[in-house]
């Protein structure tokens, strides 16, 4: 069985598509996801997450996500 997440945020800056020694395409990249909850006098707080993209994948991150 494959385990799925689903995340949704912005990006904090442009993918870059990179390749390995193998010539296999690589991108990693962050996004800032906000927490749905936020205690009273307090400022919204994100988390922010590295996200690592391989093939084709990669790819189309690479082609379609921009900040």
């Amino acid at each position: 069985m494959l385990n799925v997440a689903v995340l949704m945020g912005r990006l904090t800056k442009d993918p870059e598509l990179r390749q390995t020694p193998n010539g296999v395409s690589v991108t990693t990249f962050t996004i800032a996801v906000d927490r749905d909850y936020t205690p009273k006098g307090q400022e919204r707080q994100a988390d922010f997450i590295d996200i690592v993209a391989w093939r084709n994948t990669a790819e189309f991150v690479c082609k379609y996500f921009r900040k």
